[in-house]
């Protein structure tokens, strides 16, 4: 069996009630949020596989906005993802890049 969750998961195991079932997990792995230089690939990556050109890439401020992405998600690749689509909904919103 393969459990996956939060953080939060990790702190149920260590109620009382659920010590039985924490006794019996043979391997525990923890992921962290990329790091900044990863971030910096991940994004434009992404909006590359999703079809947008070149110049609708969080042009001008590129720096700015994938540092302020990455510090805003604290590397979590959800939040990441989510920042980064409200940015270029707002972009699209005021029809700037």
């Amino acid at each position: 069996m393969l459990l996956a969750g939060q953080n939060l998961l990790i702190d149920k195991f260590q109620y009382h009630t659920s010590r039985p079932l924490a006794s019996r997990v043979a391997g525990r792995s923890h992921l962290e949020g990329l790091r900044l230089k990863d971030m910096e690939g991940y994004l434009p990556h992404h909006l590359e596989i999703s079809g947008s050109q070149e110049n609708q890439r969080f042009s001008g401020v590129r720096d700015e906005a994938v540092l302020a992405i990455h510090q805003g998600s604290g590397g979590l690749l959800r939040k990441a993802n989510l920042l980064a689509k409200g940015s270029l909904i707002r972009a699209a919103i005021k029809k700037t890049t």
